[in-house]
């Protein structure tokens, strides 16, 4: 199964990441980032569950750290994560590898 792509921006200057894109860069410069997309996958931060659903913070390969659903039974802070697709109604769930 390949790797989920997420829609991304980066500085060119700072090469700083961001998920998901932004129209203008984060120093104040108006410079417009570049759009790129990065394999969702890296490291599991912190996971919690809200109403019977799992949520994580991913800290991603490329960077940048995101809120994600999880995958049930993805709880080991931590441990490398992927993203996979889910065949119900195509969410893209994080879990480990």
């Amino acid at each position: 199964m390949p790797v989920v792509q997420l829609k991304a921006a980066r500085d060119s200057t700072t090469r700083q990441v961001y998920v998901p894109p932004r129209s203008l860069v984060a120093d104040g410069s108006l410079r417009e980032p570049d759009l790129i997309e990065v394999a969702a996958q890296g490291l599991l931060y912190s996971a919690t569950t809200f109403n019977g659903q799992a949520y994580g913070i991913v800290d991603l390969d490329c960077g940048a750290r995101i809120q994600a659903l999880l995958a049930e039974g993805t709880d080991r802070i931590g441990d490398r994560v992927i993203a996979k697709t889910s065949d119900t109604n195509n969410e893209a769930r994080f879990s480990h590898e």
